[in-house]
């Protein structure tokens, strides 16, 4: 053995013993042990976690030496010489040396500042230098650079390719020095070899990796990179599907879009900026068909087709081919800019088109599928922070300094205290110490700092020079103001010391030195109140990870603006990249979305067409990155730092149960009936015979007769059972130490009553349901006091009682006796006393409502007026009531009628057949309002001058009069319990029927601005929101919004905190100095006068003369010095106005141009750092705290990891169906066998796919007659590749209909689907190329129409083929599962949010209905009606300019026309102060909350979709598997199989769902007897046996919610108690019939008794249920000569027993089996066994050498003899030995296949009742058989033997008596 081999082995052995040592000392350790209390027990477990925690560290570096070969421990050892600290330091300096030369060399850059030649050629030098030295040194240390360590390792080969970019990048920048200094020897340098130096900011991962070290083992990182990755990947694969439907769609629809309205004359080749309408506007031409709909030219202008190249159209807005299509539609895809190419499409498609396209488009694409992106993020953020919880969290032991809190002894108790608060440290002055901890000190700061922030904030500033004496008084009070908190400093650092005063600083909120700025002050209120701090530290709390990811976004920032700069800013005529702050600020808009598409078609213009589509894929893909995936980011942190921990949820989820249960009180508006006098009316009694119980006597009447000291519930706080605390339970709380008296006089009266009411209801009560005793049986800890126990056994000894109590349990009392208590676990929950709690506030909640209606006539009474039982109110409510059932019963059989589209019939039955009637009038009405226009200023299409719209009005509010009155008189108006007007809904609904009634009375028609007329109109405007109160669903998602509003507040009062702050800064730095003259030649105001002439806005395209002063187009214009039109600091209320329009990343970019022309380059860093802190850490808030508070009312956000991943798995079991697969055909069908498999194959499936994307691809180009002129043979080709792959997949479905059959075939929806699309492309084939023969020879117009029809026909065919793609692919499949769930759930948010949509709608139109155009509104952007509105709000929604629109709404005189006294009709001016409400607070409710609702939704919806092998409890192979063995049972594809075939089926299960009959061979029969008492024995489905397998694959006790967890621990304890009873009395009767069958008896007189055993015992087997081996056993035992005889003796007596019972026989049979259960069969069965086996002892000590005949009548004898003593019968018993035998399966009693249908399909219990008597015969008869006492000699071991002595026959009676 080598030295080293020997060296090594050494090693180990150390490593070895020193772990072991190492793991014994930790375990030694003290206070780490389990024991040990008080504070030395806590600081043990700290010290014991730090030991412990070293131990781990330890075990795993030697575990990684005990793996190293002598090679790597070489490599370890030279590696060393690299690990020194300061190299290592080295190293990142030269990265970021390398980073800054990289972002400095540009030809901008040194052309300012020629010098940084020199600077970055020498940093460069050094760099290079350093990572030489670095590569040399690994390169030795580990092998020369072929080594295969080396090359194989990717961060070797990367840190070598970026060496080779330095080296690269150096003798470029020689070669640039060489080319500027000595340009005389001709070498040239071009600066687009900059480009070279791209790579180099990549350079950032190498100090990245150098900086954080992950300590979690390689394999880990890679598996969770490996499944985030792929899960990225699935979702971009579904993004891309989706953009590419709309690709194809959009080059069919919209196709070439190059009509543009001109002057006459214009050369289409050749157009300039004066032959274009002024704006460009795109045209419709005059009488073509297809385009009927779009815009048609003014009569001077006429409509052209341009020919134009696509860098002069500008790449956006273009569906010429696949490609642009595609880049459109990812730009539309992120709302920016979409609504401009929609309008586009408006003025040359029909309308309906564009509308159906785009919204969709944004609907699916933007709102849907690209939030499943953060799903996504979300998932695997949260799979990586469960991996990564120990970096995140710190992994040093926590000192005693470190606490922030304290216990400590008050007069109040112990209380948790501050540290630093309340101690004083060091030489503090007390007096300084106590005046800064008090309250008055601290409240008086508080409101100081409340003080100046208003005061701050009241200063305006004025252009006129007005302001100055106003800004000296308030810069005064500022100082005045700073000298005071500094002041406050002075006197905290001295009441706390400086060390104290520092440490308390260590919160942000809390930090002195920040808080002395002025502008920051106001954060100080945050303390000032106590949820809103707690609720920040819960969002920023946890730092590192929200700061990680501030800081990770800062570094992708950089790293992508240094290759963006090196990539473009050699570009001449591009300002974009030219230096790296405009590099950074470029690419920053393009993480905030703002006018990106702007900045990407900028560059794309100035690009080489032949570069195009390289840049459009970078910025593409980095758009995708930040806006998908980064920001996402956000999301997740913030939804990490939300989510509760596990004991936490399990706390509120019990608090949601509690809260869920009824109020004991009623509400504040019925209890006004308390403060009058009580009035009950009398009603006098008759004699009533004793036959009837006495009825109910009106306990609020006969109680004041009554005695009052009766025990009345109360609940405590607590009840203490087996030392722990369980839940609050009803409790009976009673005088310990009363006075006995005599009942005398009204006493005895009083007592003689109250026993009459006790009475009375007790019987009442013994005749009702008789569930209510058991709360009082079972829990007996709860009842003190002898009157409890006496009445209880006065419950007891009435024979209805007990009549009653023996049908509650099985052996005749309220518990079961027979099971041992079970004890409770720590942590378990007493669900029972949740629901008691419920039922019994629900019960006293009656009791208050029967003792109102029995004391106050008036309850309950509709208008005082209507009686409680009047004909009229039950009418009423009969209407108001009456409602559609979906859920029938078949009244014969009593089953569930099935019907199809349940859905269809849901929905229907979802609200009563008025409410049904009141929504569509409603939507009737607000169909008719949205006509109602302002426009002409006629005013003809308001609602005063037109009829036909006030017919709707009148037949809503007549419609409306008669609902309220009906419901009025059924359920009342207010002081009813189930009054109209009982919440807000019900406020709502009268205030929209009064304002709409007042409107119908009053009609004004003379309506001015801001007039109470108007007011009363947008009002009426609320319309829409009643179908809020009518339907169910639409009212519960706002009551689920409102539930959050208390979050949302502060995420609200939080943002507006941070404006504050921001706005006060900005009005600081540019208040008052932003204004300019609107001529940019004039910079002084003095010389801002006359006019000028402004140049136009007429296209965005590239044409010639639009950069020409001299061409452009221009008018005259005043000067004027005035402020930016959209925004100005001048004072804190327009400052926080442009902020917030800046926080939905509106118009900031405006903002910052302006502000870096006026202020400099810092002002755009204050603005860019609210920007990131706003928008991306504000609205990502917004949203996380969306989602939070919608799935914690949803309850999902309470659910446990466990309870997650169950309610997922019942989603995803829900979703699965059974496979529409036919059986394979048999063995002799060779052809339809081979065809079989071949279609079920991969590679067919596969080869398929692909031909689905090459007929797709045959759409890459319009299909079009334009099309025909340019690139006719391209368009024949691609029809004829599609006719061509039509053909195929008709021969797919000719394959399949004869592998399948053609029933088989059409069983799948997915094969019909398939066939309707072929049938459909062979008629195209058809009609396209076959009909367009004779078509071509007939006129030209219909052979032209008859192409357009066809192309249209042909490719509206493939678009149907694209979407079988989603079929084909799992992946996709579930995706849109996913998607397509998420708008079924999202179906009433969406309408919730139309109807509010529609409301603001209708105020729009009377607000800003006459506003005049401008700078946003236009021809396609106004208020004119409502169609208009909802267009202009549904982009609004989409934050497309919607802040330009609100400025031009905001409109006021005197810039438009208004005079007084005008209608507003007749006015074009808007509404100031009414457009900031009207469309900030459509904003913020609209897309903060109502959309933020979506997310959440795909978010519940998308965990489906996101589970893995590893965590998911049934993963979806198993469920594949589950499908695959249904469809082998399920051969006649119906859905259910007979009970008989779930055996079958559970044995093919494979994987997770497997059971062994054999190892698991009580699982098997406890599944079987579930799924045979599920239906009663009949049919089972799919779904009952896949859920029934998921409960037995999961642990209940984790995974199920408390309801749901008691339900089913009854149901399988049922279940394991019949299967154990049913197995134990098979057993045993089979026992006794194999003992009564070994009797040989000769005598004649005892031969008949002989046989009837082995009858009985066939009769028994078939009746009970034992298999067919059991009964034919039982034959065999018999002799064959005797067998024949007594099974016609048997039939005999059978037939002679059936004809001989009479009515009193009938009548006791009955009796028997209404009281037989479960509990009689096992112990009546053992006391047979053990008469009879006490009567063959006997006669075996007696009459042992006797004869057959002796035996048989000492048999009877003693059978007969009272007097046998217990010590005969102890040694009789003495002579039996009982062989002990494995039970029997279950499965061997079950039925044969071939037997009836009525023996198969009964429970166990109804068979045991059903055979009560004959078990008794069969039992009263084995008294009669004699016993050979001699055992066969060919006995098996499953026999019993009666052997004479057994020792063994107490145990064996024991074990029996137990199990029974």
């Amino acid at each position: 053995m080598s030295s080293a081999t020997t060296r090594l082995l050494a090693c180990k052995a150390a490593a070895l013993s020193s772990a072991m040592l190492t793991r014994r000392k930790s375990s030694s350790q003290p206070g780490g042990g389990e024991t040990g209390g008080g504070t030395a027990g806590s600081r043990g477990e700290s010290g014991g976690s730090k030991v412990a925690r070293r131990a781990r560290e330890s075990i795993v570096a030697i575990t990684e030496m005990i793996n190293l070969d002598p090679n790597s421990m070489k490599k370890k050892k030279a590696s060393e010489l690299l690990e020194w600290s300061t190299w290592r330091d080295i190293l990142r300096f030269a990265c970021l040396c390398s980073m800054l030369s990289c972002c400095l060399h540009t030809p901008q850059t040194l052309s300012r500042w020629p010098p940084l030649h020199f600077f970055i050629l020498t940093t460069d030098f050094v760099v290079t230098a350093i990572f030489t030295i670095d590569a040399i040194a690994i390169m030795r240390h580990q092998g020369n650079w072929q080594s295969s360590n080396l090359i194989g390792d990717r961060w070797a080969r990367f840190d070598l390719f970026m060496l080779a970019m330095h080296y690269l990048s150096v003798g470029l920048h020689l070669l640039e020095l060489f080319a500027l200094f000595w340009p005389e020897a001709g070498v040239k340098y071009e600066p687009y070899y900059g480009i070279i130096r791209s790579p180099r900011p990549f350079v950032m991962i190498r100090f990245i990796r150098s900086v954080l070290q992950f300590k979690l083992p390689k394999n880990r990182i890679k598996q969770i990179i490996k499944r985030s990755s792929q899960q990225i990947q699935n979702v971009t694969i579904f993004f891309t599907f989706f953009m590419a439907l709309y690709a194809i769609m959009g080059v069919q629809l919209f196709g070439r879009m190059d009509y543009h309205c001109v002057l006459p004359g214009t050369d289409p080749k050749n157009v300039t900026i004066k032959d274009l309408a002024i704006p460009d506007t795109m045209c419709s031409q005059k009488g073509e068909v297809i385009q009927a709909g779009g815009y048609e030219c003014p009569d001077t202008m006429q409509c052209v087709k341009l020919d134009m190249t696509a860098h002069a159209e500008g790449f956006y807005g273009m569906f010429n081919d696949f490609v642009h299509s595609l880049f459109t539609v990812y730009m539309a895809a992120s709302q920016e800019g979409w609504v401009y190419v929609l309008y586009d499409c408006l003025d040359t498609f029909p309308s309906w088109v564009c509308f159906l396209y785009f919204v969709t488009l944004i609907f699916f694409l933007a709102w849907l599928v690209k939030n499943v992106f953060i799903a996504v993020i979300t998932e695997t953020f949260a799979e990586v922070r469960v991996q990564f919880n120990e970096i995140w969290q710190t992994r040093e032991a926590t000192a005693e300094e470190d606490f922030s809190m304290k216990l400590e002894k008050t007069s109040s108790g112990w209380r948790l205290i501050e540290v630093d608060d309340y101690v004083l440290h060091g030489r503090s002055p007390k007096i300084f110490h106590w005046i800064v901890t008090s309250t008055l000190y601290q409240t008086t700061m508080m409101i100081l700092v409340l003080f100046n922030a208003t005061f701050h904030a009241t200063f305006v500033y004025r252009h006129d020079g007005t302001d100055q004496h106003r800004r000296s008084i308030y810069y005064f009070v500022e100082v005045g103001f700073t000298i005071l908190f500094n002041v406050e400093t002075i006197m905290k650092i001295v009441g706390h010391s400086w060390r104290t005063y520092w440490k308390r600083g260590n919160d942000f909120l809390s930090k002195k030195l920040f808080a002395e700025i002025k502008v920051f002050r106001i954060v100080r209120l945050i303390k000032a109140s106590p949820m809103l701090e707690d609720f920040i530290y819960k969002i920023f709390g946890p730092g590192k990870k929200l700061g990680g990811l501030v800081i990770f976004t800062m570094m992708l920032l950089i790293v992508t603006s240094a290759i963006s700069l090196q990539l473009f800013c050699w570009v001449p005529t591009l300002n974009k990249f030219t230096t790296f702050p405009q590099a950074f600020m470029s690419m920053f808009q393009i993480i905030t979305q703002e006018g990106w598409t702007d900045v990407v078609v900028e560059i794309l213009r100035t690009t080489h067409e032949n570069f195009v589509p390289f840049v459009a894929i970078y910025f593409v893909g980095y758009h995708l990155l930040v806006t998908l995936i980064v920001l996402s980011l956000f999301v997740a942190v913030i939804l990490d730092n939300l989510e509760m921990d596990e004991e936490l949820k399990k706390i509120k989820q019990l608090k949601a149960r509690e809260q869920n249960t009824v109020r004991t009180t009623l509400p504040w508006r019925l209890r006004i009936f308390d403060h009058f006098p009580t009035r009950p009316q009398m009603i006098s009694f008759k004699r009533m015979t004793s036959e009837f119980p006495c009825p109910k006597i009106r306990h609020s009447f006969t109680r004041c007769f009554a005695e009052d000291d009766e025990a009345t519930f109360v609940e405590e706080s607590g009840v203490r059972e087996n030392g722990r605390l369980l839940l609050r339970q009803g409790t009976i709380s009673r005088k310990q130490n009363e006075m006995r008296i005599r009942h005398i006089g009204q006493l005895s009266s009083k007592n003689i009553i109250s026993n009459l009411i006790d009475d009375s209801n007790r019987s009442r009560a013994l005749l009702s349901d008789s569930t209510q005793f058991i709360a009082q049986f079972t829990r007996s800890g709860t009842m003190k006091g002898g009157q409890h126990r006496s009445r209880n056994r006065g419950l007891v000894s009435s024979l209805k009682g007990k009549h009653i109590l023996e049908s509650l349990k099985e052996n005749g009392d309220c518990r079961n006796d027979d099971v041992a208590p079970k004890e409770r676990k720590e942590g378990d929950i007493d669900i029972k006393a949740l629901q008691q709690k419920r039922a019994h506030a629900e019960i006293t909640r009656n009791r208050i409502e029967e003792e109102m209606r029995e004391n106050h006539p008036m309850f309950d009474r509709p208008l005082f007026a209507v009686g409680r039982e009047s004909r009229l109110r039950q009418f009423c409510r009969a209407i108001v009531y009456a409602k559609y059932t979906p859920n029938r019963t078949d009244p014969t059989t009593g089953k569930a009628i099935q019907i199809k589209y349940k859905q269809l019939h849901e929905l229907f039955g979802l609200m009563t057949y008025l409410d049904w009637t009141m929504v569509i009038m409603t939507s009737l009405s607000c169909c008719s309002m949205l006509f109602e226009s302002p426009w002409p200023s006629g005013g003809e299409n308001l609602i005063f001058n037109n009829v036909y719209l006030q017919i709707a009005d009148y037949f809503f509010v007549l419609a409306m009069t008669v609902e309220l009155l009906v419901k009025i008189l059924a359920d009342g108006m207010f002081f009813t319990p189930k009054a109209v007007v009982r919440d807000v809904g019900g406020i709502m609904t009268i205030f929209i029927y009064m304002t709409s009634l007042i409107y119908l009375a009053w009609m004004p028609r003379h309506v001015e601005i801001n007039s109470p007329a108007q007011l009363l109109m947008i009002f009426r405007a609320m319309r829409p929101l009643r179908i809020y109160t009518l339907v169910p669903h639409i009212r519960r998602v706002v009551v689920e919004l409102c539930r959050g509003f208390k979050e949302i507040l502060l995420v609200t009062i939080l943002l507006v905190v941070l404006m504050f702050i921001f706005a006060s800064f900005g009005v600081q730095i540019a208040g008052g100095k932003l204004a300019a003259c609107n001529d940019p030649s004039i910079l002084i105001r003095e010389n801002c006068s006359g006019v000028f002439e402004q140049r136009l806005f007429v296209t965005r395209m590239e044409v010639h003369g639009k950069n020409d002063d001299e061409a452009h187009p221009k008018i005259l214009v005043p000067r004027v010095w005035t402020n930016p039109r959209n925004f100005n600091f001048d004072h804190i209320g327009f400052a926080m106005l442009a902020l917030f329009e800046t926080l939905s990343y509106k118009g900031w970019n405006v903002v910052r141009d302006i502000l870096y022309l006026r202020q400099g380059p810092w002002a755009v860093l204050y603005l860019h750092v609210y920007v990131f802190m706003g928008c991306m850490i504000g609205l990502t808030l917004f949203v996380g705290v969306v989602i939070a508070n919608y799935t914690e009312n949803r309850g999902t956000a309470l659910l446990t990891v466990d309870q997650r991943r169950w309610h997922d798995l019942k989603a995803r079991l829900k979703m699965a169906q059974p496979l529409h697969v036919p059986p394979k055909p048999s063995e002799s069908a060779k052809i339809r066998s081979r065809l079989y498999e071949l279609t079920l194959s991969k590679a067919f499936k596969q080869s398929f796919f692909f031909l689905v994307m090459i007929n797709s691809t045959t759409l890459f180009i319009p299909w079009a007659l334009e099309e025909e002129k340019e690139r006719a043979r391209a368009l024949f080709g691609l029809t004829v590749l599609s006719a061509v792959c039509c053909v195929l997949f008709t021969i797919e479905i000719l394959l399949k209909a004869v592998a399948f059959t053609p029933n088989g075939f059409w069983q799948s929806r997915r094969n019909r689907g398939d066939c309707l699309i072929t049938l459909l492309g062979l008629a195209w084939i058809l009609l396209h190329f076959v009909l367009k023969v004779p078509v071509d020879f007939t006129t030209n117009f219909k052979s032209r129409e008859w192409r357009r029809f066809t192309y249209t026909f042909g490719y509206l065919v493939v678009i149907l083929r694209f979407f079988t793609i989603a079929g084909r692919k799992s992946t996709l499949k579930m995706l849109m599962l996913t998607v397509l769930m998420s708008m079924v759930r999202s179906l009433f948010i969406i309408a919730a949010m139309f109807l509010l949509v529609l409301f603001y709608a209708n105020t729009g139109v009377i607000l800003f209905g006459m506003v005049k155009y401008g700078q946003a509104v236009s021809k396609h952007v106004n208020f004119r009606n409502g169609r208009q509105a909802l267009v202009v709000l549904f982009r609004s929604v989409t934050g497309e300019d919607w802040n330009d629109i609100m400025h031009d709404c905001m409109r006021s005189p005197p810039f438009c026309f208004w005079t007084e006294g005008v209608n507003y009709w007749q006015t074009d001016c808007g509404n100031y102060f009414g457009a900031i409400v009207y469309f900030c607070s459509f904003y913020l409710i609209i897309t903060y909350i109502v959309l933020n609702l979506l997310v959440a939704i795909i978010m519940e919806n998308f965990s489906l979709f996101y589970s893995s092998e590893e965590d998911a409890l049934l993963s979806y192979a198993d469920i594949r598997n589950f499908q695959q063995v249904w469809n082998i049972v399920d051969r006649e594809q119906k859905r259910s199989i007979p009970i008989r075939r779930v055996k079958f089926l559970l044995r093919l299960l494979k994987g997770r769902l497997e059971v062994d009959p054999h190892k698991d061979r009580l699982l098997f029969k406890h599944m079987c007897h579930e799924m045979s008492r599920l239906h009663n024995g009949e049919d089972v489905s799919f779904h009952d046996v896949l859920n029934m397998l998921s409960y037995r694959s999961v642990d209940i006790r984790k995974s199920l919610q408390l309801e749901e967890l008691l339900h089913r621990e009854e149901l399988e304890y049922l279940i394991e108690e019949e299967v154990a009873k049913y197995t134990i009395r098979t057993w045993l009767e089979s026992c006794l019939k194999r003992i009564k069958s070994k009797q040989k008896n000769t005598a004649a007189s005892s031969s008949e008794q002989t046989m009837l055993g082995p009858t009985l015992a066939i009769h028994r087997a078939s009746t009970v249920g034992l298999p067919k081996a059991t009964s034919s056993t039982l034959i065999s035992r018999v002799s064959p000569d005797t067998q024949s005889s007594s099974l016609l003796s048997a039939a005999n007596r059978t037939q002679s027993m059936e004809s001989s019972d009479d009515e009193g026989a009938t009548a006791a049979e009955s009796r028997r089996s209404s009281r037989a259960c479960r509990r009689g069969s096992i112990p009546e069965l053992v006391g047979e066994a053990k008469k009879f086996m006490l009567g063959v002892g006997k006669r075996r000590s007696e009459d042992r050498g006797n004869n057959n005949s002796a035996h048989a009548t000492s048999n009877n004898n003693n059978n007969s003899n009272p007097n046998l003593t217990a010590r005969d019968r102890r040694t009789a018993m003495r002579n039996f030995q009982i062989k002990t035998c494995e039970l029997p399966e279950l499965e061997e009693s079950s039925l044969g296949e071939d037997s009836p249908s009525y023996d198969r399909r009964h429970s166990y219990d109804q068979q045991l009742m059903a055979n009560s008597n004959t078990l008794d015969l069969a039992a009263a008869s084995l008294s009669s058989i004699s016993v050979d006492p001699v055992p066969s000699s060919g006995t098996s071991p499953l026999e019993w033997k009666v052997i004479d002595q057994s020792p063994d026959v107490n145990t064996w009676w024991s074990e029996i008596a137990g199990s029974s």
